[in-house]
């Protein structure tokens, strides 16, 4: 099994497979965690979405997916202000 950060550095080369296996891995904890910030299911999906689309542009914007989801959940909190 690939660590995180093998996938990170697949992924920062375009291996779409890499990002499927970083999708697969954290999809269910990312979304149960979501969950427990808003119950609005649209908007759930659209930070999961907005999430791995972050991954798969911005590689190395974060070091690790939880830098996304932190970034991602302040958003959800406080919607009127930029993602970062």
């Amino acid at each position: 099994m690939k660590t995180d950060q093998e996938l990170f550095e697949q992924i920062e080369l375009k291996n779409s497979h890499a990002l499927e296996l970083l999708y697969d891995r954290y999809e269910t904890s990312l979304y149960l965690l979501l969950r427990r910030v808003t119950t609005d299911e649209t908007r759930i999906q659209r930070t999961l979405t907005h999430i791995f689309k972050s991954v798969w542009t911005e590689p190395r914007r974060h070091a690790s997916i939880h830098g996304y989801v932190m970034a991602a959940i302040k958003h959800v909190r406080h919607p009127h202000q930029p993602v970062h």
